[in-house]
């Protein structure tokens, strides 16, 4: 006997079911799908689009416990064309390096655990802290901006900050 990790989607809705197989089935091609009950519709689908599926013989669901009972987070994503905006949350850190080509749009106080690498594109509507090297363009219009190693131009408040290898801390003048 071998053990076997399975990806499995739960069907339930065929209409969904069908959006999801035509837009993405190159994705989902080598997946199992599960049904509750038998579903001769669903299941000619299926056939005729060569899936493999199962029909689980109780009305037992995979979806665990801790899934439906977990509180849900006070964080909206949008993602639009690669760019990620988070809205409503006031405070948020980045423990990953900030890649070429990333845009992160937001309206929160923030912390960068990691580099910022060149090409990356950050605008931040609050507090901007960063505790590693920044080689990005960053555009920070909170109180205040804490740097340790600067390699790029910072925009913040409106005023353009030069380069600099040394920490630097700024604050919104009153």
């Amino acid at each position: 006997m071998k053990q076997k990790t399975l990806r499995v989607f739960e069907v339930e809705d065929f209409e969904k079911l069908k959006t999801v197989v035509n837009s993405k089935y190159e994705l989902v091609k080598n997946h199992f799908f599960m049904l509750k009950k038998e579903d001769k519709t669903i299941q000619e689908f299926l056939e005729e689009k060569n899936l493999n599926y199962f029909i689980l013989n109780s009305n037992h669901s995979f979806t665990s416990k801790k899934e439906k009972t977990e509180p849900v987070k006070e964080e909206i994503r949008i993602i639009e064309k690669e760019i990620v905006k988070y809205k409503g949350v006031p405070f948020k850190i980045f423990d990953k390096i900030i890649r070429s080509g990333e845009e992160i749009v937001l309206e929160a106080n923030i912390v960068f655990l990691k580099r910022i690498n060149t090409g990356a594109n950050i605008d931040i509507k609050g507090c901007v802290f960063i505790l590693d090297e920044n080689n990005g363009f960053i555009k920070c219009d909170g109180e205040c901006l804490f740097v340790k190693k600067n390699n790029a131009n910072i925009i913040f408040n409106n005023e353009e900050i030069k380069k600099n290898d040394t920490e630097m801390f700024y604050h919104k003048g009153k």
